[in-house]
């Protein structure tokens, strides 16, 4: 069942991803670590997910989903491309691989906040986030993620 759920999760991202005006994919290392997308709506928003494997000790595969507002505020650097903060809410689904919810899925929001660096040559985008998860099911728990990556962008 977590299986098709992540399956189902992931595809519904993918066919968001068509209407894109930019599509980003790569990787996010930290709590999670795994793969990272990014759809590109209009200049101030996009959708991002991550279909990772959670470094936390009692958590294992896990998709997250946020949608974001960017440009929120930039931060002027010499090389003339600015650091970009973005903020956003989302939702996470995780399995719980111990404990007392062995087997289970845990859900619920998750609120990101970040910096973004692009590069235009290559076309790669480097990102820092923050994020607040408070799962309510199958019982109320909040964590903070956080991790670095980079995503290409197509």
């Amino acid at each position: 069942m977590k299986i098709k759920l992540l399956i189902i999760v992931t595809y519904l991202v993918l066919v968001q991803n068509s209407f894109a005006r930019e599509f980003q994919l790569g990787v996010i290392l930290g709590s999670p670590t795994g793969i990272s997308m990014k759809s590109v709506i209009d200049n101030k928003h996009s959708v991002d997910a991550a279909l990772a494997y959670s470094l936390v000790e009692d958590m294992g595969l896990e998709f997250h989903a946020d949608y974001l507002v960017e440009r929120a505020y930039s931060f002027s650097t010499n090389t003339g491309v600015p650091f970009e903060l973005f903020y956003g809410i989302g939702g996470r689904v995780a399995s719980i691989k111990k404990g007392k919810h062995s087997n289970d899925l845990a859900f619920g929001p998750r609120a990101p906040i970040g910096l973004t660096y692009k590069m235009n040559d290559p076309k790669i985008e480097f990102f820092l986030e923050l994020a607040l998860v408070l799962d309510i099911i199958p019982e109320t728990n909040m964590d903070l993620e956080g991790g670095v990556g980079f995503r290409f962008r197509f």
